[in-house]
């Protein structure tokens, strides 16, 4: 392939990735009676389905590129995120990410940076998953390492998991495990705990 169209079938590539992300949010809700629902009476044959509220219930998500940008119920600022590529997964509804770096905003401010090898961005609940060695910097200046984190918008926490450092007020903290809030200053650390104070 000659090296125009190397770039046109690129070009392609990140123009379908829109496409296939709204047509994601647009996909109606399981119908009743399908797998993993209680059995009920046999419906009306006059009664209509009801619009599903799905698409209301999620806000925008825009992709440019390899970015992608959301915003909350209130329409402030909640995720920038960048990587090298994205595939999209219809049948699970998630974006699978290379090389990612952004940032989450909790209110419409910046909470935390991060950056990680690899991630997963979940399109219905917007929960965030990294991994490959994840460091994350908040505003306060408090900084994590771990193999793997969450980010649970909803509630507005963190878990980290494997080989955890914590940095924060003079002290380093190692363990198996953490819960945090968004800007890692509650935070509660569980298994093989290490405690180095800074000099």
């Amino acid at each position: 392939m000659s090296r125009s169209g190397r770039w046109i079938a690129i070009g392609l590539g990140i123009a379908v990735v829109p496409l296939v992300i709204w047509a994601l949010l647009q996909a109606p809700d399981p119908a009743p009676g399908r797998a993993g629902s209680i059995p009920g009476p046999a419906a009306s044959p006059t009664a209509r389905p009801s619009v599903s509220p799905r698409a209301a219930r999620i806000p925008p998500i825009e992709v440019e590129g390899t970015a992608i940008s959301t915003v909350d119920a209130a329409g402030r600022r909640q995720w920038d995120i960048r990587a090298e590529s994205v595939a999209v997964d219809s049948a699970s509804s998630t974006a699978t990410l290379v090389a990612v770096e952004g940032t989450y905003f909790q209110a419409g401010e910046p909470a935390i940076a991060f950056s990680a090898p690899r991630g997963t961005f979940h399109v219905a609940t917007r929960n965030v998953t990294l991994s490959g060695r994840v460091r994350a910097r908040a505003t306060s200046g408090h900084t994590l390492e771990a193999d793997v984190v969450r980010w649970f918008p909803k509630t507005q926490q963190i878990e980290a998991s494997g080989s955890v450092t914590l940095r924060q007020s003079g002290m380093i903290v190692h363990g198996d495990h953490l819960v945090a809030d968004v800007s890692l200053q509650r935070t509660r650390m569980s298994g093989n705990i290490r405690v180095t104070v800074a000099q």
